[in-house]
C-alpha cells in the first residue's frame, strides 16, 4: 500500500479507501478503477477466496509476509481524519466503534490513517462478506439515537431511510416474492420482518400497535433459511453501507440458481457508484446476472493455479460482449467452463452424453477422482470456430472432437483448424490428397437405385401429416449415395495408401491443437450392435451396456483417454 502525501490526506473530503492496482504472484499487475466490479472465477482449489482474504489482510496488516498469491497491492485512499471521526460512534468507554463488533482509540485512528496500514480502522473502509457474516447481518440490531448517534448496522441505515428500504424491499421481492420490512416499534431492537406488508389503517403510523399487532404476526427475517438470510444479508451490506470496498466470498452459497443470477444483476446495476465490489464465485447462474446487467465495470478474471503459481487471466469487455451477444451462447453453458480445469466441445448433447459417461466409467473405483472436465455442445460442426473463439476469449483450456466428415468441407475445417491456431499450410497439401481419394470413389449407390429406394418410401406412406421417420429415411437414401456416408459408417479404414498416410498426419497435427477426430466416423459407430442413432442409440446404450467393460467400446475408452491426457 502507498500513502499519500500528507497535504492530500488533509484536504476536506470524505475519507475513503480504494484498490489501485494489485500484482499477484504470476507477475501480472491489474489496475482497478473506483466503481469497478471484479470477480474472480476458476476451478476448485484456484484462489478464489483466498485472493479475497489477501486483499483484506494487505489493507489491515503492515505484515506482507504472510500472503501467497497478491506479491504486491497499492490503494488510494484520501480524506481528512477530523472528517472520520465525525461520522464514527463512541461507546461508554471513549472507543470508536467500527461496523458491527471493532473498536478503536481516538490516537490510534490518527496513527493508522498516516502509515502504511490500517489495522483495526481498515473494517471502517473494507467489508468481508464472508458466508458467516452474511447470515449474520439479518438479526436484529440495537436501536439508537437517530439525533445523537449514526447508524452502524445496515438494518439502522434502513430504520432512517425510507427510499432505501423500499428499494431493498422491491429487490427481496423479486427473488422471494414478499416484502421485507423494518419494524420500528420494538424497543430495544430493530427486527427486519418478511411477507406481505400490512397496509396503514385511517389514523395509524408504523409505531401504532394496531399497525405493529399486524407487523408482527409475520415472520422475522432472522429465523428465516440461510438462502433469504444470505440474499438479504448481501443486500443490506452492499446497498447500504458507507464502505467503499466490500469483498463478497461465493455470495451464491445457499441460493437457488434464479436468485443468484437475480443477485448477479441486482450487483450489477445497482452498486453505488465509487463503491468497489471484489467478489470470488462458483457460478454460473451469478456470472450470468451480471453479465445481463451491460455494467462497463464488471471485470472478470480467471485463477489458473499451476503448483504454486496462480495465473491471473483478465477477460476483455469486448470478447464477453461479443459473446453475451450470441444468443446460442447466452444461453447455454459455456460460461460454466470458466469454473472447470478442462472444457470439451462437442457437435451435439448426445456425444457429450456418452463421452462423459465413458469418462465417468474410467475412474469407477473407490477413492478414484474423475477429472474436472465439462462437455459442451454446439449444435453442430459449422458452430465449432465459434464456441472454440467464445471459451479462448475466456482463457479456457479446450479440446473439440468432431465427427470425420468435419473433412468433408475444406472451409468449415479450415474455419475449425484456424480458430485452434492451426497453420492452414500443414495440412493443405495432406487434405487435398484425402478429397481426391473420395472423390475417385465410385457413388455407393447409382442415381436408378436412389430413385427407386426413395419411390418405396413415398408409395409406403397414405397418412397426413408426412411421418417425420419416413423422411428421415428418404433423408439417408440421399446421404447414401455419397462417399462420405459410408467414411462416416466405417471410419478411417476407408482411406487407403497415401490418403490413409494423409489422414493420420492430419490427425496428429489436429490433436497435438486439441481437436480430435471421431477415428470410426461418427458416435454410433464405437457401438455397431446397436442400430438407433442420436437420442436413442445413446439411450439404449448408456441404459445397457457395461461402458467400463464391453469389449465393443475398447476403442471408445481409448479415445476418451486421448481427450482426457490433453
Amino acid at each position: 500500500m502507498n500513502s499519500m502525501e500528507s497535504e492530500e490526506k488533509t484536504t476536506s473530503q470524505k475519507p475513503e479507501v480504494f484498490v489501485k492496482n494489485i500484482t499477484f504472484n504470476d507477475g501480472n499487475t491489474f489496475e482497478f478503477n473506483k466503481s469497478d466490479i471484479v470477480v474472480f472465477t476458476g476451478a476448485n482449489n484456484a484462489g478464489k477466496s483466498q485472493v479475497l482474504r489477501e486483499i483484506l489482510q494487505d489493507i489491515e496488516s503492515s505484515d506482507k509476509n504472510l500472503k501467497m498469491i497478491l506479491t504486491k497491492l497499492e490503494s488510494d485512499f484520501v480524506g481528512n481524519v477530523e472528517e472520520l471521526l465525525s461520522n464514527m460512534k463512541k461507546d461508554n468507554q471513549g472507543f470508536y466503534l467500527i461496523g458491527h463488533s471493532h473498536r478503536i482509540k481516538e490516537n490510534d485512528i490518527n496513527y493508522f490513517w498516516r502509515k502504511d496500514t490500517f489495522s483495526t480502522l481498515s473494517r471502517y473502509f473494507i467489508n468481508h462478506l464472508n458466508t458467516e457474516q452474511r447470515l449474520v447481518s439479518s438479526n436484529s440490531p440495537s436501536s439508537f439515537d437517530t439525533i445523537k448517534e449514526n447508524p452502524q448496522h445496515p438494518i439502522q441505515y434502513l430504520y432512517m431511510d425510507d427510499e432505501k428500504e423500499q428499494e431493498l424491499s422491491s429487490y427481496f421481492h423479486q427473488a422471494f416474492g414478499i416484502d421485507l420490512i423494518v419494524d420500528r416499534g420494538a424497543g430495544n431492537t430493530i427486527p427486519l420482518f418478511v411477507g406481505k406488508k400490512p397496509k396503514l389503517e385511517q389514523g395509524e403510523d408504523r409505531v401504532s400497535t394496531s399497525y405493529r399487532k399486524r407487523l408482527t404476526c409475520l415472520p422475522q427475517l432472522q429465523n428465516q433459511g440461510d438462502g433469504m438470510r444470505s440474499f438479504a444479508g448481501i443486500l443490506l451490506d452492499t446497498f447500504t453501507s458507507h464502505h467503499t470496498v466490500t469483498l463478497i466470498d461465493e455470495p451464491e452459497a445457499f441460493l437457488h440458481p434464479p436468485q443468484a443470477r437475480l443477485l448477479g444483476k441486482m450487483l450489477a446495476k445497482n452498486t453505488q457508484n465509487k463503491r468497489q465490489l471484489f467478489i470470488s464465485t462458483h457460478s454460473e447462474d451469478f456470472l450470468k446476472g451480471l453479465l445481463d446487467a451491460d455494467n462497463e465495470n464488471v471485470k472478470i478474471i480467471r485463477i489458473n493455479r499451476e503448483e504454486n503459481i496462480n495465473h491471473m487471466n483478465i477477460l476483455r469487455n469486448e470478447d464477453i460482449k461479443k459473446l453475451w451477444k450470441d444468443p446460442i451462447l447466452r444461453y447455454s453453458n459455456i460460461l460454466s467452463g470458466l469454473f472447470h480445469s478442462k472444457v470439451v466441445i462437442c457437435e451435439s448433447d448426445t456425444d457429450c452424453r456418452f463421452y462423459q459417461a465413458v469418462m465417468n466409467s474410467l475412474y469407477d473405483e473407490d477413492g478414484a477422482i474423475s477429472p474436472d472436465i465439462l462437455f459442451t455442445h454446439c449444435g453442430g460442426k459449422k458452430r465449432l470456430k465459434t464456441v472454440i473463439a467464445a471459451l479462448k476469449s475466456l482463457n479456457v483450456k479446450i479440446v473439440t472432437v468432431a465427427d470425420i466428415d468435419v473433412l468433408d468441407n475444406k472451409n468449415t475445417f479450415r474455419e475449425i483448424t484456424d480458430s485452434l491456431n492451426i497453420e492452414w499450410t500443414t495440412l493443405k497439401s495432406k487434405w487435398n490428397v484425402i478429397d481426391n481419394y473420395v472423390k475417385s470413389q465410385r457413388a455407393q449407390l447409382d442415381t436408378d437405385e436412389v430413385k427407386n429406394k426413395i419411390s418405396q418410401i413415398l408409395e409406403a406412406v397414405s397418412i397426413n401429416p408426412f411421418p417425420k421417420d419416413e423422411a428421415d429415411k428418404i433423408k439417408k437414401a440421399l446421404k447414401s449415395s455419397t462417399a462420405w456416408f459410408k467414411i462416416k459408417e466405417v471410419g478411417k479404414n476407408f482411406f487407403g495408401g497415401e490418403s490413409y498416410t494423409a489422414f493420420n498426419d492430419i490427425d496428429g497435427i489436429c490433436r497435438t491443437n486439441g481437436l480430435f477426430i471421431v477415428p470410426v466416423g461418427e458416435l454410433e459407430c464405437f457401438y455397431k450392435p446397436n442400430a438407433n442413432h442420436a437420442t436413442k442409440w445413446v439411450n439404449e446404450v448408456l441404459e445397457k451396456v457395461n461402458l467400463k467393460n464391453e469389449a465393443e467400446l475398447e476403442s471408445a475408452r481409448k479415445f476418451v483417454k486421448d481427450i482426457i491426457g490433453f
